[in-house]
């Protein structure tokens, strides 16, 4: 079909709510910025091309496949690939090949491996001219899936579908680009995302709900398995991933296929995914939500580093039942083979697990999970001066706020840093952030007000050379 050219108005976007959405402290894109989708196959993949800012040099450029359009295995979700950025290839594949969910002993659910490629109805308010089937431009902070019938100030429960379009919708903020997705398997509702700045930075989010109580009552954990083929700079051989402990300031460079563990999440570790004769890349950073589900017997690793096989995009495992992932079988050049391969001068790709645990008795959660891919070596937007004093702590957006709110730090130097939230009295009430802190870089927190009553309420910011406090109103 001829390209068809969807236009929005970013100034508009920039001041519609943003919701579900990293908030990031970026300049504005240039008056008169647009999305230009074209390339439109909705059964087949890839399912469009996007380019944005359009016009004759985008930042962003790259394929996008829904979810419908792969039913092979069990589908692997919103998919994106040959992703560029100021013209150079950041990302060959971005996917979720595998997603299952393990219930706590007892009520006869045990285990399951889930699907992504049933797509099933979204709201997108009123979608802008140009749009297609499938993929439709959406008037930015419309967008609403089952997670969000799931929220406050919404009743919690019992989910549904809350529109009738199927596919991809395209949001437009102005420093922020937000491809979503919303799927169904049994009676959950997955809600795929990826988030797109200015600077480079790229978002890929879960999110896990449900429509129906059944199983969904019992205390369940899900999982869902990245897979980035990065491919930096279009070179395929090039790629290599070291792990790095600021805390202890170690680094490992890994040349044999690993499985990891970010271990204590005080330590800050994270995964630098590099081109070796450039430089350029892209750190792995593992989220706070994400860090909450800490690794087992059933989930095995949270990253893992393997050999590129063409054609091979999972473990193997076509069955309903058969739910842990099987990372024995992607090691080595085939099940019969899991001897470790070498990394040196090969193709690699990268496994990340997200995770969130559904206690018992709240089945309508939406737990929203997924790293941060921050760009390193990439000519981007300019980055904002480190703070003079040592430290930037933001007043919350929004403030008041209900049910929840986000809230920036960033700090001078590296150290660890704990960010507790306390009610009027002086009662610790939660701890929102407990980690390492990276140097002039953008942290963010959530507070999240469904259990409390309303009223004032103390973020205070601890670190190891530096303080701050700040206030929220909770309404009800």
């Amino acid at each position: 079909m001829p390209p068809a050219t969807m236009l929005l108005d970013y100034r508009k976007a920039a001041a519609a709510a943003i919701v579900g959405a990293v908030l990031a402290a970026l300049p504005a894109a240039p008056a008169g910025a647009q999305v230009l989708l074209s390339d439109f196959n909705c059964a087949v993949a890839p399912t469009a091309h996007v380019a944005w800012p359009a016009g004759d040099n985008p930042l962003w450029e790259f394929d996008v496949v829904r979810p419908a359009a792969r039913t092979t295995t069990r589908g692997a979700g919103l998919e994106i690939r040959d992703v560029h950025y100021n013209g150079q290839l950041v990302m060959a594949r971005g996917h979720v090949p595998i997603l299952n969910v393990e219930y706590d002993p007892g009520g006869g659910c045990s285990c399951f491996r889930d699907w992504s490629y049933t797509e099933v109805g979204m709201a997108t308010g009123t979608p802008l001219p140009g749009g297609n089937d499938c993929v439709v431009l959406a008037t930015a902070g419309n967008v609403q899936t089952t997670c969000e019938l799931n929220q406050p100030p919404n009743p919690p429960g019992p989910g549904g579908d809350p529109g009738s379009f199927l596919g991809i919708a395209v949001e437009d903020f102005g420093s922020e680009l937000v491809l979503t997705a919303n799927m169904s398997a049994g009676w959950y509702r997955y809600r795929m995302k990826w988030h797109f700045y200015l600077d480079g930075r790229i978002w890929p989010e879960y999110s896990y709900s449900a429509a129906s109580a059944v199983c969904t009552e019992a205390a369940h954990r899900h999982q869902s398995y990245w897979r980035f083929d990065f491919d930096v700079s279009g070179t395929p051989t090039d790629d290599v991933v070291t792990e790095v402990n600021p805390n202890e300031g170690t680094s490992t460079t890994f040349t044999e296929e690993v499985m990891r563990t970010w271990g204590d999440s005080r330590d800050g570790v994270y995964w630098q995914v590099r081109n070796a004769g450039t430089s350029v890349g892209y750190d792995i950073v593992p989220s706070n939500s994400d860090r909450l589900l800490a690794v087992d017997a059933f989930s095995k690793f949270d990253l893992a580093v393997l050999r590129y096989h063409a054609g091979v995009y999972d473990d193997g495992v076509n069955s309903l039942n058969d739910c842990a992932i099987r990372p024995e079988r992607m090691v080595g050049e085939s099940p019969s083979n899991p001897t470790p391969e070498s990394l040196v001068g090969e193709d690699i790709e990268v496994w990340y697990r997200s995770g969130a645990l559904h206690p018992a008795n709240s089945p309508w959660d939406c737990d929203i999970v997924g790293p941060t891919l921050r760009p390193q070596g990439l000519a981007t937007a300019s980055e904002p001066p480190p703070p003079a004093s040592g430290l930037v702590l933001e007043s919350a957006r929004p403030n008041p706020f209900n049910p929840t709110t986000s809230i920036r730090f960033r700090v001078a130097e590296a150290q660890r840093i704990n960010v507790r939230l306390y009610d009027v009295t002086g009662r610790e009430v939660a701890t929102l952030f407990d980690g390492w802190a990276r140097e002039n870089r953008e942290e963010i927190v959530r507070v999240d007000g469904t259990s409390l009553p309303g009223g004032t309420y103390v973020v205070r910011l601890e670190g190891e050379r530096v303080s701050g406090s700040t206030r929220v109103v909770l309404l009800r």
